[in-house]
């Protein structure tokens, strides 16, 4: 079971060196945890536009879907329970 936002909530994300989430700050929280998988959404000029790279990301207290979006901003995606 998962809960998804729409619209997804903004949220800060912390990068190891080679690009990677390794902390998400939602809520309050700080999640120390790492990315699980990574894949790139872009559609096509004449489709509404969209740009981005999603991870599925893991801590010992969540496990999530963000993205960062065209504008290099984080957004919470998707919680799984």
């Amino acid at each position: 079971m998962s809960k998804l936002y729409d619209p997804p909530p903004q949220v800060d994300v912390q990068l190891d060196l080679q690009g990677l989430p390794t902390a998400l700050y939602w809520r309050g929280a700080l999640y120390q945890g790492e990315s699980l998988d990574h894949w790139r959404v872009q559609t096509e000029w004449w489709e509404q536009e969209v740009a981005r790279d999603y991870y599925l990301w893991s801590s010992n207290e969540l496990i999530c879907v963000i993205f960062r979006d065209a504008q290099q901003q984080w957004h919470l995606q998707r919680i799984y329970d």
